[in-house]
């Protein structure tokens, strides 16, 4: 059983959206709590693109992926109806804990902003736990499918 690992070249799973007017605050740009919605987004279908979608792996069994550190740094602002890509990959996964990182790209590939999300393994009455411990075969499916940069 492995303890933990990062990250480097881990599988990116890019997906494609369109910016809304209602991401938009008055100025119209893109409110900037709205990338926080998108980077769940991008993890969701990260899991689900490695084979372990969120609900039927972790919820649907009482484990919860709790945010316990958000960060996003804003390049540049994003308009309604701007094509844009995220990108979101696993910088690193251990026993208690799983961080993903996220890039928001222009059209032509240009950062519009960079982030992440700490999270950690918690149980349905909130405490944390360790996952090998707790789930030895799903911490053993996520390190092998995650640790060989995921196969996706």
């Amino acid at each position: 059983m492995n303890s933990g690992k990062d990250y480097k070249d881990n599988a990116t799973v890019r997906v494609e959206f369109t910016v809304r007017w209602g991401d938009c605050d008055a100025a119209g740009i893109t409110y900037y709590a709205k990338y926080f919605d998108w980077f769940t987004d991008g993890r969701i279908a990260f899991l689900e693109k490695a084979g372990l979608p969120y609900m039927a792996t972790f919820h649907n069994h009482g484990i919860e992926l709790v945010v316990i550190d958000a960060f996003c740094r804003y390049r540049l602002s994003l308009r309604p109806v701007e094509k844009v890509f995220l990108e979101t990959s696993v910088a690193s996964l251990t026993r208690t804990r799983i961080t993903f990182t996220y890039r928001i790209l222009k059209e032509d590939n240009t950062v519009a902003a960079e982030g992440s999300t700490n999270h950690a393994f918690v149980d349905e009455r909130g405490k944390p736990f360790n996952l090998a411990k707790k789930y030895p075969e799903l911490w053993d499916e996520l390190y092998r499918t995650l640790g060989e940069g995921g196969g996706i």
